[in-house]
């Protein structure tokens, strides 16, 4: 893709004016004259560089008149600098296609010159000049992508917003090259002097420049980062951020002073925007926007963290249900599988004992058929409430299905949970069950208990169910309303040795 847009002829080409003021420019030992003498044959050129040199940005005392007083006053290395910035922005303002948003790119262009110039001054680089231009022209190839891919690239612009940086990615992805890469390119088949192919080859990577020109090519980052923070309409706080931290590592200037560099960029961009052919933005203050940014930052995030509690709560709802019996709020049986599967294997690896207790509600189905199924489900929730006086720490209770409960008790003997059963069984023989329709009903209930113990040894938590279940059917044959417990045979622990 390089190849294809550096050979086609919609690239932007250079007026020999252009080309002879780039020649002197880049020649240390050319006639100061001479230079003088090719900028005023051009109108336009003289016409743009007196009203830079005259508007507030340089603050003269006194209007210049002549390109020879600016050279004067300013200095050889202003006046060239400020001569290769003209020529360039003449060529590409003339040959651009008329749909491309020029203004835009020549308002983000001087945001990014005038940082890099005042970056530049701050930091005691002494390339104000040279900073000055090769931030200025850094997005050259930008502009020739335009002209040689066309809507395609334009779109692809518009998708990434003011952020070059994004824009760098995406192009390396998409088109095998980017606008540093095409830029660099263009500006060595131009004659640009090496300071400035090289500044915009690397300017979204200054750390792959030559020793010789990274810390220029980082002031041209930093002026990209400056440019991507104030393009936009509504200031990027992110491209703020990165740009103050970078502003501290690389230049030793601290972040808390990138705020004013940032105002007086915005100050400086709007003195130069006439002879760019911009038009001026409302003034902004990059501190009291950066204020209301933050509060709306807060506000946010107390309205993210208050958004983050309600799904947590609503996680924690389906959690619940997941594991919860809709009728009774108990256990249910994927929990009691989990619960019984958990305490067996600690009870194993710990050696201390468990136990567990089934009860089945006796004749309930009578319940339902003579009452009806609203009433038999009171009586299992006022069933679950009196379990749930007694429930255990770090057991479980739960529906086991139908009209059966089952209570898993770490820590506890089969004895002492025999007690248990019993003390359950007698209570609900006592109550009398509000079934609605001022109708009371007596209900009994069976149970049976297993347990494992150093004594008791048994394989698995599934065979200590199935012991249970026996004992539960044991009640039940014995003519319920009645406790039963199955002891395993007593095994005496195998040795590991």
């Amino acid at each position: 893709m390089l190849d294809q847009i550096l050979e086609s002829p919609q690239l932007p080409t250079l007026p020999r004016i252009a080309v002879r003021v780039i020649e002197l420019c880049k020649s240390e030992h050319s006639d100061l004259q001479e230079l003088v003498d090719v900028i005023s044959t051009d109108p336009g050129l003289t016409v743009k560089l007196l009203a830079s040199v005259n508007s507030s940005y340089y603050g003269l005392s006194r209007e210049v008149t002549s390109v020879g007083e600016a050279t004067k006053l300013l200095g050889i290395r202003a006046v060239k600098t400020l001569t290769i910035a003209f020529c360039l922005s003449q060529v590409i303002s003339e040959q651009c296609p008329h749909d491309f948003d020029l203004e835009g790119f020549w308002r983000r262009c001087l945001y990014s010159a005038v940082a890099a110039q005042l970056i530049s001054e701050k930091s005691g680089c002494q390339q104000e000049e040279e900073a000055f231009t090769a931030a200025l022209i850094q997005d050259i190839g930008l502009v020739a992508m335009v002209q040689v891919i066309g809507r395609d690239y334009q779109e692809l612009l518009k998708s990434t917003g003011s952020n070059h940086s994004v824009l760098n990615r995406i192009e390396q992805n998409q088109l095998a090259t980017d606008h540093a890469e095409v830029g660099s390119s263009l500006a060595d088949q131009w004659g640009l002097p090496q300071i400035f192919v090289e500044t915009i080859k690397h300017h979204h990577n200054p750390d792959a420049a030559s020793d010789k020109y990274r810390d220029l090519t980082r002031l041209v980052n930093l002026s990209s980062l400056v440019a991507d923070a104030l393009s936009p309409d509504q200031l990027a706080v992110a491209s703020i951020s990165t740009f103050a931290s970078k502003l501290e590592d690389w230049m030793n200037i601290p972040e808390e002073q990138a705020h004013d560099l940032l105002n007086i960029v915005e100050d400086k961009s709007r003195k130069l925007a006439n002879s760019f052919r911009i038009k001026p933005r409302p003034q902004r203050d990059v501190n009291k926007v950066l204020l209301q940014a933050n509060e709306s930052l807060v506000k946010m995030t107390i309205e993210n963290n208050q958004r983050l509690d309600e799904l947590e709560k609503q996680n924690d709802k389906l959690i619940s249900a997941a594991q919860k019996d809709p009728l009774t709020g108990l256990a249910n049986r994927r929990m009691f599988d989990s619960a019984l599967r958990e305490g067996y294997l600690k009870s194993s690896e710990a050696d201390f004992p468990l136990s567990l207790i089934l009860f089945d509600i006796d004749h309930f189905k009578r319940i339902n058929d003579e009452y009806g199924h609203l009433a038999g489900d009171r009586v299992l929730v006022m069933i679950a409430k009196l379990l749930q006086e007694h429930e255990p720490e770090g057991g479980c209770i739960a529906r086991f299905g139908g009209e059966e409960f089952t209570l898993v008790l770490p820590r506890l003997g089969v004895a002492s949970a025999a007690q248990i059963a019993e003390h359950m069984r007698i209570r609900i023989e006592q109550m009398r069950f509000d079934i609605g329709g001022e109708k009371r009903i007596h209900v009994t209930v069976s149970a049976g208990v297993a347990g494992r113990d150093h004594l008791r040894q048994l394989t698995s938590e599934m065979e200590l169910l199935d012991c249970a279940d026996k004992a539960l059917y044991a009640a039940k044959s014995s003519g319920r309303n009645c406790v039963r417990v199955l002891r395993p045979m007593m095994m005496p622990k195998l040795s590991n040795q």
